[in-house]
């Protein structure tokens, strides 16, 4: 019980920290150096332009708030976490679920 209470106020306090970092007006604009590395790699690109794809379908619904990502690996997991500022989508780790889930807010773009 105390761990779950643990990873709750874990995941409050990342989620203040993302919406605070969605405020800086210097969100960025272009992908991190990081991930146009990894798009040279082939097994990665394949991982990234499936969730670019899945990004835009879900930018672009207008009746989905919300997308649950299925369950990655730590190492995808960081991707999608570096993926979502450039989409200025909210990004939380699910730690039971060993999953990211992905929130639309008022500065979301495509």
């Amino acid at each position: 019980m105390q761990l779950q209470i643990q990873q709750q106020q874990q995941q409050q306090q990342q989620q203040q920290q993302q919406e605070q970092e969605l405020i800086d007006p210097e969100a960025p604009n272009t992908l991190d150096e990081f991930i146009v590395d990894l798009l040279k790699k082939p097994q990665e690109r394949l991982f990234l332009l499936k969730l670019e794809k899945d990004l835009e379908s879900f930018i672009n619904n207008d009746q989905m708030t919300r997308l649950d990502l299925p369950q990655m690996n730590s190492y995808q997991r960081l991707m999608v976490h570096k993926v979502a500022p450039y989409f200025r989508l909210s990004h939380f780790y699910e730690p039971l679920r060993k999953s990211v889930y992905l929130c639309k807010n008022q500065y979301t773009a495509m």
